[in-house]
């Protein structure tokens, strides 16, 4: 038999779709605004609203609640779901621009010198100039091409042997350990070590976020409680080691968010450091558990890495160190939300748990 709703608790169901609702509309517009749509955001909003709605279908069968109150609450479950159905095609809908936006036609003619004639243009006829007096001429100053900060390459450069380390442990567990969430932060791993850059911090850019993610690798296959959780999944679970792309994909977004974070520091740039570390607070604040369907022990020691991080970040004596430790602690809680928003890491949790 249900337990009785309170009326705090019903006001504190209603204030969270309030809550949802206004984030909501905020991020509509700020998506129209900005003409692209975010799909971490969408991921984001697509698992509050799925744990919000799931909490206000629980509180239609407490006892207290009266039929019209249950009516309206249902109103409320179903736009909802609905809202819930539609956020994962807006993310549709910005990859299929990208793919159709892409003037493959222009740029081919450009780079043969050709080019292209707007439909209804009229064709501009040459007319021959009249040379101009030969005066002396001021010399035009050359500016060469501004250097980004940060680019990607398609190859990883194990500079610090990380990757070749990290690939021997995992194989060494592979026949007693189920591998996939250790693959995961492998290629996570890999994809920091895409990044290059001619500035002198582009070092401890890398090195400083890739050491935390192996330790999180090392403490899934050799500590408790994930050495366990993993050894007990491979009975259940049959091999799984390659990503697929879309898992793939949101690791990249997320370490292309990363250097997005850090590109003041390698384009040695002045940084507010209390402002960015404020951003890793905030971050890490509204961290995501998951439901209560998952195992929440490895969870708990992603969110002790992100915390950790967090303090360094706030007690480092240098600037450029706190603000590196401020972006992988925000790092980190956005692929925590990759792994929530993919179906067969959330698969690998729930069956992890006892």
């Amino acid at each position: 038999m249900s337990e009785p709703l309170r009326t705090d608790e019903l006001v504190e169901r209603l204030l969270v779709i309030s809550t949802l609702n206004s984030t909501l509309i905020h991020f509509l517009l700020s998506s129209e605004i900005e003409g692209r749509i975010d799909p971490d955001r969408v991921d984001s909003l697509t698992q509050g609203l799925q744990r919000t709605r799931k909490w206000m279908e629980n509180a239609t069968t407490a006892n207290g609640i009266s039929d019209s109150e249950a009516n309206i609450m249902g109103l409320i479950i179903k736009r909802l779901s609905q809202i819930e159905n539609l956020l994962p095609r807006l993310a549709e809908r910005e990859k299929l621009a990208k793919i159709r936006g892409r003037p493959a036609t222009e740029i081919l003619s450009l780079l043969e010198g050709e080019t292209t004639r707007v439909p209804g243009e009229v064709e501009q006829v040459p007319t021959q100039a009249t040379p101009a007096p030969d005066t002396a001429q001021v010399p035009q100053e050359f500016e060469p091409p501004q250097e980004d900060p940060y680019r990607k390459v398609d190859i990883e450069d194990d500079e610090w042997g990380l990757i070749g380390t990290t690939q021997r442990m995992i194989n060494q567990y592979a026949k007693r350990c189920h591998i996939l969430l250790p693959m995961f932060w492998l290629e996570v791993l890999k994809e920091l070590h895409r990044y290059r850059s001619n500035s002198p911090y582009i070092g401890d850019v890398i090195e400083m976020p890739a050491k935390v993610v192996v330790r999180i690798i090392r403490g899934l296959l050799t500590e408790a409680p994930g050495a366990r959780l993993l050894q007990d999944l491979q009975k259940k679970r049959p091999p799984e080691r390659e990503l697929m792309p879309d898992e793939l994909e949101r690791i990249e977004r997320a370490v292309a968010k990363y250097f997005a974070g850090v590109e003041p520091v390698l384009a040695e740039e002045d940084v507010n450091v209390q402002e960015k570390v404020l951003e890793a607070q905030t971050t890490f604040d509204s961290f995501d558990w998951g439901g209560p369907e998952l195992e929440k022990r490895i969870i708990k020691r992603l969110n002790q890495r992100c915390e950790e991080t967090l303090r360094n970040a706030e007690t480092d004596s240098d600037a450029t160190r706190q603000v590196i430790y401020a972006e992988t602690s925000k790092l980190l809680c956005k692929l925590q939300l990759a792994i929530l928003a993919e179906p067969r890491f959330r698969e690998v949790l729930a069956q992890m748990k006892p």
